[in-house]
């Protein structure tokens, strides 16, 4: 299986816990081969020859062979459990930090109930396969090799019976894993779409009913949902046809050995207690054989969970390059930029020189391009040509360090979950309580400075119980705070009054005064500070206004 190396790669630093489940493993092999030997003497010294002397010692022996083997099942689970747990949280924790470092591009394209479902829903599937298939195939083997043993001891013209039939069940097994993994692969596509439904819906909740669109998106869950349901239902109907398999054949086996048994004993073959003995070896085998071949049928089935995973685990990571960004001494030069989405040209053959202090105001209709040429700057978009922080190219800077010194706000506020002094500290950890005030005070907050809780006001999931402009101020804010060398603002003010705009505005540019600015907007008044205005049109810049200074 092409996947062992990388599944023993996550299990060998912890290999003592994973060989202390080997020694419970053992242990309980050991008590189950015990308990099988045992049968025989009390079959034969005990019930057949009446001697009562004997019988204590035998239940004893047999207690202590059954405690010594649930002792050992205890230690192999337990440690394999916790071992599956353990990988769940550091799989779970690198494909999420693996998330935050590609570029921006992987979301625009990948639905987010596939992000979701592969973070939740794999993962949790991925712990069955450490706490669950990994044990049974670790433990259950031991079992199996020691009580064929007796088998072979007991019998070996009953076992040889057993091998000859022991072909169909491999056959079983391929054909039921085979199919089991193809259903699971659809299934998981389906829980994917059906997670990004519910991401719309949850989002758009509001368009949803304004445009009277519950049927529509009801037949749309629906169908993703009953597409789900057939999936499920076809690999639970093999995962349950192959246990009836496996049972029949286990009754078919038992009968034909009882039958070959019950010849040899009546020839004198074999005694009473071998027969019992051998019988009860071969009722303690069919638990973990069909456990083995369950396991493997399922790791098998999970070969494209593995592939989900580690297709989000290998994904490229954002370009890093080695020199540190302190701040910009002369300018930012854009040389024959071109962006290139699904063979969409975005932008194409930007040329621009920026000065130090410029206050760049950025024109242009709705899919111009205007959005996507910022996002260049803190290198959000990759893309072609070059662009230049006075005469270091964008890509060499460590982008820790770069965006460090930028600050970007859009007019799509993200807030999180938390408290307004959690939300503000985002942007300086290390701010204290009157530069928070301050910052507020510039971004015009008074609907916090207002409360009784100032900094400890509750934002709910996404800010949802603040209004839109009251987001965007407390955005404003984080840039007070931050105190970014590069400046980016993208329609940030949009949900503010004309008021209020101007005064958040003003306090921005006088604030900042000395700092480069690119500003995108429809209104006006935020170009008053702008001495230079470019115009893009079909991603190109049609038109560059020197000294603008509208108002």
């Amino acid at each position: 299986m092409k996947y062992f190396p990388w599944l023993f790669s996550l299990l060998k630093p912890y290999i003592l816990l994973f060989l202390l489940s080997l020694v419970g493993s053992a242990l309980q092999s050991v008590g189950a081969t015990t308990i099988t030997l045992l049968i025989k003497n009390v079959v034969d010294n005990v019930l057949i020859l009446k001697n009562q002397e004997e019988l204590l010692k035998y239940v004893i022996l047999l207690l202590g062979s059954a405690t010594l083997m649930q002792i050992g099942f205890f230690i192999s689970t337990f440690t394999l459990v916790y071992i599956s747990e353990k990988l769940v949280m550091i799989l779970r924790n690198q494909v999420y930090e693996k998330l935050l470092k590609i570029p921006l591009n992987y979301f625009i394209h990948s639905p987010s109930g596939d992000l979701i479902s592969r973070i939740v829903s794999d993962l949790e599937s991925f712990k069955q396969v450490f706490g669950e298939y990994l044990p049974k195939l670790i433990r259950e083997p031991f079992v199996v090799v020691a009580l064929f043993g007796v088998l072979l001891y007991r019998d070996i013209v009953l076992t040889g019976l057993i091998f000859l039939l022991f072909p169909f069940m491999v056959i079983f097994t391929k054909y039921f894993s085979n199919k089991k993994k193809k259903h699971l692969s659809m299934q998981r596509e389906r829980v994917s779409l059906l997670t990004s439904v519910l991401t719309e819906t949850f989002k758009g909740i509001e368009n949803i009913k304004l445009f009277l669109a519950e049927k529509l998106f009801l037949i749309k869950f629906t169908e993703f949902s009953e597409k789900l349901f057939k999936s499920s239902v076809k690999i639970n109907l093999y995962i349950i046809g192959n246990t009836v398999i496996n049972y029949i054949f286990g009754y078919l086996v038992v009968a034909v050995i009882l039958f070959v048994g019950g010849l040899r004993i009546v020839s004198g073959d074999i005694t009473t207690g071998d027969f019992i003995s051998f019988l009860t070896a071969l009722f303690m085998i069919q638990k973990p054989m069909m456990e083995v071949q369950k396991a493997v049928m399922n790791l098998k089935g999970s070969t494209p969970l593995f592939e989900r995973i580690l297709n989000i685990l290998n994904l490229l990571e954002e370009k890093e390059g080695d020199k540190e960004f302190e701040n910009l001494k002369d300018g930012i030069t854009f040389k024959d930029v071109s962006v290139e989405v699904n063979g969409n040209r975005i932008l194409k053959g930007i040329n621009l020189a920026v000065r130090k202090g410029d206050k760049v105001g950025i024109k242009g209709h709705t899919g111009s391009g205007k959005s996507t040429f910022i996002k260049l700057i803190p290198r959000l978009i990759e893309y072609k040509g070059s662009i230049f922080l006075d005469e270091v190219e964008l890509g060499n800077f460590k982008l820790t360090s770069l965006r460090k010194k930028i600050g970007f706000l859009s007019q799509e506020v993200i807030l999180f979950r938390g408290t307004v002094r959690d939300n503000l500290l985002i942007a300086n950890p290390q701010a204290k309580e009157e530069e928070l005030i301050k910052a507020l005070e510039l971004a015009r907050c008074d609907f916090v400075l207002n409360s009784q809780e100032l900094l400890d006001m509750r934002i709910e999931e996404g800010g949802r119980n603040l209004s839109g402009g009251e987001k965007q101020r407390l955005a404003i804010a984080r840039i007070f705070l931050k105190n970014p060398e590069i400046i980016i603002l993208d329609e940030a003010t949009s949900a503010l009054d004309t008021n209020t705009e101007r005064e958040v505005i003003d306090n921005l540019f006088k604030y900042f005064s000395d700092r480069t600015f690119f500003v995108v907007a429809h209104r006006p008044y935020s170009f008053k500070y702008c001495n230079l205005l470019i115009e893009l049109e079909e991603g190109e810049i049609k038109k560059v206004s020197i000294n603008a200074q509208i108002s």
